[in-house]
């Protein structure tokens, strides 16, 4: 009996390739455009929590930015006497408010970190991540330290501080992906992705940024690209340390 012809002998049964785990190891080449190509592969595969997290969040913010708003404007329209009376509660009020926006949007930042490090290896990411403060010390410090490097570059003639900048700007990833080196370990870390990897890292600033226009331009598309270039980043860090992550194929 003449059997089928079978167009791809040799593959009867053949699956296609699946993610598998890049065990740690010594640390690798920066591939910029294999960090973005990843980085949006691992987000692909688990968007919606992403989606949902950030719209909790600005409407948390919102509410806050109403909250400290409306006493100004209510102070506004009543006789100069009483403004005089509310103006410190007011001031109080404005104050309270803008330091709770203020810790919001620290732990949504180190959330979106230490979230996106976690993707990239594998691991499974829910709304209820973005709100956790477990394991936030030794990153908020790292995160403080380089906002204030950033800060006192910046006042001397702006160069410094973008060099900073870059060379700091794998802390973030590090600072969950290694916590175990400490600051001194997760800073140098940082400084030596970037250094060996020039080209690579200034690459992923370029497309940081034109994500983040593409993001502001089209308002809505801010819910693809923050945690596109968060993922981005941490692909990079991950594989610039030599540390474990899945490869999607």
């Amino acid at each position: 009996m003449t059997q089928p012809h079978d167009p791809y002998p040799g593959y009867a049964g053949h699956q296609p390739p699946t993610p598998h785990m890049i065990p740690p190891g010594p640390p690798r080449p920066v591939d910029a455009v294999a960090s973005l190509t990843q980085g949006w592969k691992a987000l692909a595969s688990n968007l919606l929590p992403w989606v949902l997290a950030m719209l909790i969040f600005l409407a948390v913010f919102v509410v806050i930015m109403v909250v400290a708003v409306v006493p100004v404007a209510l102070s506004e329209t009543v006789s100069e006497d009483q403004a005089v009376a509310l103006a410190p509660a007011t001031v109080a009020a404005l104050i309270i408010a803008y330091l709770i926006a203020f810790a919001i949007g620290v732990v949504w930042s180190l959330n979106v970190y230490r979230n996106a490090v976690r993707q990239v290896q594998g691991e499974s990411v829910t709304v209820g991540s973005f709100f956790q403060f477990r394991d936030l010390g030794i990153p908020f410090v790292a995160y403080l330290l380089v906002a204030l490097a950033t800060f006192l570059g910046m006042l001397l003639l702006i160069i410094p501080g973008l060099v900073v900048a870059f060379l700091l700007m794998f802390v973030p990833y590090l600072a969950f992906s290694r916590p175990e080196t400490g600051l001194s370990g997760i800073f140098r870390g940082s400084v030596e992705i970037a250094r060996n990897n020039l080209g690579a890292s200034l690459l992923l600033v370029l497309f940081s940024l034109l994500l983040g226009a593409v993001g502001s331009i089209t308002v809505i598309g801010i819910f693809i690209t923050t945690p596109l270039v968060a993922m981005m980043m941490a692909h990079a860090s991950l594989q610039g340390s030599g540390d474990r992550m899945l490869y999607r194929p």
